[in-house]
């Protein structure tokens, strides 16, 4: 069992890790088992030989049994049991243990770790001790030399301490001198010199960077365990690599029975090999029972086989393994996997003769699974530290004093990113109200996840947090369960700290508000602390706090009045408000009065209230305009009284029930009713019998329009119908639920008159709509309002589709100068006439069209206009032929004219030339040709003549 070669327990810490607080022990047992040496509740050292006797009753036979069998077989120890400590309490201890073998195969030591987990959850063993002593146990079971162990063991070491990144770990020969940061533990390496396994910390860890910081009494970084952990691999180095005395050659028997008792699948194989030496297959020599167990055959019955024929199932990497610890006579110690069954085996190969060939095969698949579980337990803590960071950082962001909305959030979107798995490449972004904070970096991308921010149940903005490229290693999942749960709990802390912010301005916006209104409030108000005599009557008042408008009604400053007394500043009204304001002190019910000052005649509305035990305010309001103001209110009263009497618009005073309370002697006349029958007589009554049930409570509708302005028809008594414009307003001051003033205004003759101008209007819209000339009206804000049915034959638009548009939409730009001068005149209320504008059709062909406007004028503003327009298109376009048929006729003549004078001067030398001839026959043709050419010049002259009176004459008739 294990000796008490190596112990430490661990500081009693709650801020360390869980691995780091529980009581741990390394141990060291020689391959003989030496019982460990196990104390009470701190797993110390003890010699104590009877320390067995402390074991439960319950595992005293069961543990030292259990212990035999793993060493006497080479198992992994792993055991639990009871010892009992100096309180006579039973502690629990979970030991685990593995064997260390040499080269050879042979058990040269054993290594473990024993913790005290009385009272706490079983933890996972796959612990960073275990762990560390497991994989050096493995690089010395390999074969390899020396050296190489030690380079491996070097390289494996770290993983066993806290802080890995901050250990450096070194195997020195020679001499190695103990240092604070500095563990020094020698090696026995036989005829070697001696070696030093040495291990240094490189920094101390700090608080800043994210380490817990060492106490200051203790200079040493490193925990008992660790130094414990050094000295145990120290050891294993040592007797493990050193050459030692060849124990006495055990018998074949010996041999066979430790290999068919072994725990482990065991194989032993012949070598097949060519003729150059070559291994080329395997042949079965003797199987362990593991193995025929796995196998489900006797052992007899494979023997002799072909190893692919007894193993089907061995996998191709394992069989490349055998053959190349065939060839070389390497020892090879390696883990496979078999993919189709999910198992995990470590494989010791090792060639004992030339010919023979050893395979070990260990199930490790639930120490892999364990690894895995605790890969994700440590990644998952990991994450959670950082998330927990990252709340803090947040937190404390957040807890700032003096800081606003918008620097946490600034701030907070700094910090996000590193709590995410990947904070060099993650950034952050927070939307409030349309204002975004980003940290740096901050893109797009699609590899996102937000989380939305609430304030006051409403979605004030999100917090979003991105990857800028995709991550290969995450299956197509880019955030953890973790970081969905940050990113909610941030977005939540958020809204509510935004909620609190917020509210705490608007508090402090309210202090302001209200300390601005109290000083400027038109009310005085004065806040006294009551004094008291020696039996606890009030007596005095001392002013503690008042506002600037009590300070004129004192007429002194407020810097005076402040803890002065009442009455000293005014005795002469000690005796009356002793009274009453010390009934309000005493009682604490509050108390108006209404006073009149005899110096200066004003009136004052006093209140006088306790806010609270000890203290008195007093508000008062100058109530002289008030008192004036009632005055007038009765005198104005008289003359509504007159109005009402003497008006000629009825008017009515109904209640919320619709009954007619009082009516003026013109709605007694305009229905014919005496004022006793109108009383008994509801507003609805009036109303003519087929509009009644159209009309709702009187007193409802003007309650909820604020009054109301309606024509309706009524029914006179004598049966008559009129037409009545109706306008109400509520009377809030008249009781309970209020009076409607009602005032009726008979408008038969108006809107017999209206009804006249309606049909007027649809006989002229009838005229419109049947004109060959477009006639619409335009509005200055609503565009055109009216277009008759000719537009479509002018301009291809139906009269819907030009409805709400502006004219000035379609005209053609050049004719808009002349159409903005029309509008000119039309803005000063004169109208346009034969106002020729071209304007776009549907078709994209271009329609002149003579336009004869008129304003729209309503209260004394040209508000539109209305407008006649006649398609002249094809009179413009005969114009345009004729002025180019007058200027090509003016073209023709002026060359004519041109011609003749060309013609003349050859006809000159045509004719000086006959006279000379000598042939007077010839002479005479050429005279005859002349003059005919000459009367016909001057046909074109007389005809130049004529055409050039003709174009005079339609100059000054304007017909050219």
């Amino acid at each position: 069992m294990p000796s008490q070669d190596f112990t430490a327990t661990a500081p009693d810490n709650q801020d360390q890790p869980a691995d780091e607080a529980i009581p741990c022990r390394i141990w060291i047992s020689g391959p003989d088992g030496v019982a460990p040496a196990l104390r009470k509740t701190t797993l110390e050292e003890r010699s104590d030989p009877t320390w067995a006797g402390n074991l439960h009753p319950e595992d005293a036979e069961t543990m030292p049994a259990q212990w035999e069998r793993c060493n006497d077989a080479g198992l992994p120890w792993r055991c639990n049991y009871r010892i009992q400590d100096a309180d006579g309490g039973y502690r629990t201890i979970a030991s685990r243990g593995i064997p260390v073998r040499d080269a050879a195969g042979r058990v040269v030591l054993w290594a473990g770790v024993d913790l005290d987990v009385t009272g706490r959850d079983e933890p996972c063993w796959q612990t960073k001790e275990l762990w560390t002593l497991s994989a050096v146990a493995r690089a010395i079971e390999g074969g390899a030399d020396a050296d190489e162990v030690f380079r491996e063991t070097a390289a494996l070491l770290p993983g066993g301490f806290r802080h890995p990144e901050l250990v450096s770990v070194r195997i020195v020969p020679g001499t190695a001198v103990p240092e604070p940061g500095r563990i020094v533990a020698g090696i026995g390496t036989g005829a070697r010199s001696p070696a030093y396994l040495v291990v240094e910390c490189r920094r101390v860890p700090e608080e800043a960077g994210g380490f817990r910081r060492v106490p200051e009494e203790r200079d040493d970084p490193f925990l008992p365990q660790e130094h414990a952990l050094i000295r145990a691999v120290a050891t294993m180095l040592g007797v493990a690599v050193a050459p030692a005395q060849a124990p006495a050659a055990p018998t074949g028997h010996q041999y066979r029975l430790l290999f068919d008792q072994m725990p482990d699948a065991g194989l032993l194989l012949e070598i097949l090999r060519d003729g150059s030496g070559n291994p080329t297959g395997f042949r079965v020599v003797w199987v362990n029972r593991k193995t025929a167990e796995n196998l489900g055959r006797p052992q007899e019955e494979v023997v002799g086989e072909d190893l692919l024929k007894a193993v089907p199932a061995i996998g191709t990497s394992a069989l490349d393994l055998f053959y190349q610890v065939a060839a070389t006579g390497r020892t090879v110690h390696r883990e496979v996997s078999t993919p189709e069954t999910g198992s995990f085996y470590e494989l010791k190969v090792y060639r004992p003769q030339h010919d023979w060939l050893v395979v070990i095969a260990e199930d490790v698949t639930e120490r892999r699974r364990a690894e895995e579980m605790l890969r994700e337990q440590r990644i998952a803590l990991d994450n959670r530290v950082r998330e927990l960071a990252t709340l803090y950082a947040v937190s404390s962001v957040i807890e700032r004093s003096g800081t606003s909305v918008e620097e946490v959030l600034r701030d907070v979107a700094v910090i996000l990113p590193a709590g995410w798995l990947h904070p060099e490449d993650a950034a952050a972004r927070i939307v409030v109200d349309g204002r975004e904070y980003r940290s740096a970096g901050f893109v797009e991308s699609p590899w996102r996840q937000e989380s939305p921010i609430v304030v006051k149940e409403r979605i004030a903005g999100w917090v979003e947090v991105c990857y800028r490229h995709p991550r290969p290693e995450d299956d197509g999942a880019a955030f953890l369960v973790g970081e969905r749960r940050l990113i909610d709990a941030v977005a939540g802390r958020l809204g509510r700290v935004i909620e609190r912010m917020r509210a705490n301005e608007a508090l402090g916006r309210n202090e302001k508000k209200y300390r601005l209104l109290f000083e400027r409030m038109l009310e005085s108000y004065t806040l006294y602390e009551v004094v008291r005599d020696d039996v606890g009557n009030p007596v005095d008042y001392r002013i503690s706090e008042l506002n600037e408008k009590a300070a004129e009604v004192f007429g002194r400053s407020r810097e005076e009045l402040v803890g002065q007394r009442l009455f000293d500043i005014f005795p002469a009204i000690t005796k009356g408000a002793r009274a009453l304001y010390g009934e309000v002190a005493e009682t604490g019910l509050p108390m108006q009065r209404r006073l009149q000052e005899p110096r200066t005649g004003r009136w004052y509305d006093l209140q006088i209230y306790r806010p609270q035990a000890g203290m008195l305010a007093v508000t008062g309001q100058d109530i002289t305009e008030q008192k004036k103001a009632e005055l007038a209110l009765r005198k104005s009263e008289e003359w509504f009284r007159g109005i009402f009497e003497q008006a000629g618009t009825g008017i009515a005073l109904i209640d919320q029930n619709g009954r007619i309370m009082e009516a003026n002697p013109a709605l007694v006349r305009m229905f014919g009713y005496n004022e006793d029958e109108l009383y008994s007589m509801r507003s609805y009554d009036l109303i003519y019998p087929p509009d009644r049930e159209a009309a709702g409570s009187l007193h409802q509708e003007t309650a909820l329009m604020k009054g109301i302005r309606q024509e309706k028809r009524y029914l006179t008594k004598d049966g008559k119908i009129i037409w009545g414009r109706l306008t109400t307003s509520l009377l809030r001051d008249s009781g309970e639920g209020g009076l409607v003033i009602a005032m009726l205004e008979d408008i038969t003759d108006w809107r017999e008159m209206q009804n006249a101008l309606a049909e007027s209007e649809e006989r002229f819209r009838e005229i419109a709509q049947r004109s060959f000339d477009m006639i619409y009206t335009c509005h200055h804000d609503r565009g055109i309002t009216y277009i008759s049915p000719a537009v479509t034959r002018i301009l291809g638009y139906t009269p819907n589709e030009l409805i709400g548009h502006r004219c000035h939409d379609y005209v053609v730009p050049s004719s808009l100068p002349f159409w903005e001068e029309g509008r000119k005149r039309i803005s000063r209320g004169e109208p346009v006439e034969g106002l020729e504008v071209e304007f776009r059709r549907k078709g994209g062909s271009v329609a002149f069209l003579e336009l004869n406007e008129s304003p729209i004028v309503e209260d004394g503003l040209v508000v539109g206009v209305q407008i006649v327009g006649r398609d002249v298109s094809d009179r413009v376009r005969y114009e345009d032929m004729r002025l180019q048929a007058f200027y090509q006729i003016e073209q023709n003549i002026e060359q004519f004219a041109v011609l003749a004078d060309h013609i003349r001067l050859p006809l000159q030398v045509i004719l000086g030339m006959a006279d000379l001839a000598d042939d007077e026959a010839m002479s005479a043709k050429i005279r005859e040709q002349v003059e005919r050419i000459n009367a016909i010049v001057k046909q074109l002259d007389e005809g130049w003549v004529e055409s050039r009176d003709i174009r005079e004459f339609l100059r000054r008739n304007e017909l050219v």
